[in-house]
């Protein structure tokens, strides 16, 4: 009996060793990049870092006239002298007032404690404050648990320093790198999708600064004028978790909100008002004038960006979440979107 044709248009058959060569070769590519994923998120950090110091460089370079080489020099005595500048003019006053921070964390916890026990609310709080097994001394340990990391953490951010110097004075060598292990008639769409990575976390990145600087300068003040202690810190802490949307504002509002509850109902009402007018001028007023241009991923999905990354590979996960968010948004966008869809955004 004849075998029956196969269509002229059908595709052909993968061999089946072919076919289990194939899996077995991405399963193990899967499981290599799972495992190098810390080192991946360096290198990505490397790149947010070129990124950074091009944002710096690119209006030097248009009002100086000068090469993007000097450009760059002069960007990176820029962020330098500037992060000099603070540490010098505040670097003190901020290390006392987290050292103070440390010891007034817990005992502000203890006197919370004290003022909730006793009542119906308060105690129904701590009770179930204490069945999600808080221990006695858990700001303790936190705070010995980031001092361990803080070594390996000087050494990540020594790497991301040395590499992200290395991409932003020498980018097209690694972009020709990519383009060169993409099949040639991928290489346009690769290229394409390259620079709208580039061109989407840059409007990102300069919206977080911003948002960062904003965020710090504001709650500092704010805190510093209800009468709270180490404004200073708090502040910074409040930037700083800008940089992780949703979840950062309320983690980094929590220390102050503990502080000011301590302090007694009153100041609990300033520090309140304080963490909640700044986020709601920021986000209503700051976030759309300064990006308009941004990729605009919808909230719910940075926010499941947020979780899943935390729980797939720890902190660092977390702080990436967002650009990682912004670079898969444009990816799909020009692989699956526009490629095969065939959409135009």
């Amino acid at each position: 009996m004849s075998a029956v044709p196969r269509p002229a248009d059908s595709p052909p058959r993968m061999a089946p060793g072919v076919l289990i060569a194939t899996t077995l070769v991405t399963l193990a590519l899967a499981l290599l990049v799972f495992r190098l994923a810390q080192v991946l998120l360096l290198v990505f950090a490397a790149v947010l870092l070129a990124i950074l110091l091009h944002l710096v460089a690119d209006p030097i370079r248009r009002r100086t006239g000068l090469s993007r080489s000097l450009a760059l020099v002069a960007a990176l005595g820029i962020v330098s002298g500037a992060a000099g500048l603070l540490i010098w003019l505040f670097g003190s006053q901020i290390a006392v007032q987290l050292d103070s921070l440390s010891v007034l964390l817990p005992k502000s916890w203890v006197a919370l404690e004290a003022r909730l026990t006793g009542t119906f609310l308060g105690d129904a709080v701590l009770g179930q404050l204490r069945k999600g097994a808080l221990p006695e001394n858990f700001f303790i340990t936190w705070m010995t648990r980031l001092a361990g990391g803080a070594a390996s953490a000087a050494a990540a951010i020594v790497i991301v320093i040395a590499a992200g110097a290395y991409l932003a004075f020498h980018p097209e060598t690694y972009v020709k790198g990519v383009l060169l292990l993409t099949p040639p008639v991928h290489r346009v769409r690769v290229q394409e999708a390259l620079e709208a990575c580039r061109l989407a976390l840059t409007s990102w990145l300069f919206g977080q600064v911003l948002s960062m600087i904003f965020i710090g300068a504001t709650t500092s003040l704010g805190l510093w004028l209800a009468g709270a202690p180490s404004p200073l810190a708090l502040g910074l802490v409040a930037g700083f978790g800008q940089f992780v949307p949703v979840v950062g504002p309320w983690v980094a509002a929590f220390p102050g909100l503990v502080i000011g509850l301590a302090q007694g109902p009153e100041t609990f009402g300033w520090v309140l008002l304080v963490y909640l007018l700044t986020t709601q001028i920021e986000s209503n007023f700051l976030t759309p004038l300064v990006l308009r241009q941004m990729a605009s991923v919808p909230m719910a999905v940075t926010l499941f960006a947020v979780i899943a990354l935390g729980l797939l590979l720890g902190p660092l996960g977390v702080l990436l979440a967002t650009p990682l968010a912004v670079v898969a948004y444009v990816l799909v966008r020009k692989f699956y979107l526009e490629a095969v869809l065939g959409e135009q955004l």
